[in-house]
């Protein structure tokens, strides 16, 4: 084999190619039909010159130079489409419904700690009133007040804007806490952290019972509470995910094991954030607004838990979302 010939006669097809593929870097309709053709005729071109190279030359650099052009070539072929940013953000929608569907238990263990210590609380602060002090952390009292009063005070847009800003950052970062401390506790921390939150609802609850406010309270929490205590509990499942992951890693190192579920705990975390930041401007402009009847806001919670039921176990459940993602090439493998 003359290589400088060889080399000769190929270079400016190699060149050619190496234009056209630049050109179809983003997507193969960048080039037109013609170019297309001639991207298709000079792909199996160097394939066979591929080929013949591996064959009859050791040479590497050279070789080099054609497996980069194959692999180049069938990127642009055989590659996943690139999808649009609105299907990119379906498709990660899909996922955390996903996720959550997969890691159900945890989920329902989370659900049950949350409402179990509001029930539970509740019960216990009607049947021994003494225990009220230690449920309830100082600086929460003053919040008390204004539910045990039964109304809302009124709220210009600067306030319930202000109110909005305040929700999302605060409770987004509460639950990241939440659940990034469940790693360190191995799933301690979130489990208290689950327990409190709902035991403090569950003193608020007795203590606006006997004053007849019990309901303006359910229908106060319910618009917003939809999503956010979603997310509470979300975020709680993600800390015990991580939790039993180091806790119980089988056979394989905590590390090992962790990395295993940091996926699907790293996408719930996400789900919590994005459902804190759903319910912030609920909270802030809607739940809180005394000129919103009650019927209102019972309707709204009801409509809420009717779309994000059927969101958690039917949207994603066709097929597996596109990830938008070039798989890697093998361009040995492709002549």
């Amino acid at each position: 084999m003359n290589e400088e010939t060889f080399v000769a006669s190929r270079e400016s097809e190699w060149h050619r190619f190496r234009v056209l593929c630049d050109k179809a870097d983003f997507s193969p309709t960048e080039l037109s039909q013609a170019e297309f053709r001639e991207f298709l005729r000079l792909y199996r071109r160097i394939c066979r010159d591929l080929t013949y190279v591996r064959t009859r030359s050791d040479n590497v650099a050279l070789l080099d130079l054609l497996n980069d052009l194959a692999g180049s070539g069938y990127g642009v072929l055989y590659r996943t489409r690139r999808g649009s940013p609105i299907q990119l953000m379906v498709n990660g929608i899909a996922v955390a419904a996903q996720t959550v569907r997969r890691r159900a238990v945890f989920i329902a263990v989370s659900a049950m700690l949350f409402f179990g210590s509001a029930f539970l609380t509740y019960f216990l602060t009607g049947y021994v009133p003494e225990t009220r002090e230690t449920l309830i952390p100082e600086g929460f009292e003053q919040a008390f007040e204004g539910w045990r009063s039964g109304k809302f005070d009124e709220r210009t847009a600067d306030e319930s804007l202000m109110a909005t800003s305040f929700y999302a950052s605060n409770n987004p970062r509460a639950s990241l806490t939440a659940a990034a401390a469940g790693v360190s506790t191995f799933g301690l921390f979130s489990i208290y952290s689950l327990a409190t939150n709902g035991g403090m609802l569950g003193v608020l609850a007795r203590d606006v019972a006997p004053r007849g406010h019990l309901g303006f309270l359910l229908s106060g929490i319910y618009p917003h509470g939809v999503p956010e205590l979603s997310g509470i509990i979300i975020a709680g499942a993600a800390g015990m995910l991580f939790g039993w992951a180091a806790f119980n890693p089988g056979r394989r190192s905590r590390a090992e094991s962790l990395r295993l579920v940091a996926k699907d705990g790293m996408v719930l975390l996400g789900t919590s954030v994005t459902l804190m930041f759903i319910a912030a401007p609920i909270e802030g402009f809607f739940s809180f607004n005394p000129n919103v009847p009650m019927a209102a806001k019972i309707a709204v919670g009801t409509i809420e838990v009717v779309f994000w039921g059927i969101f958690w176990t039917q949207f994603g459940k066709e097929s597996a979302p596109a990830t938008g993602e070039t798989p890697t090439v093998n361009a040995q493998s492709t002549a």
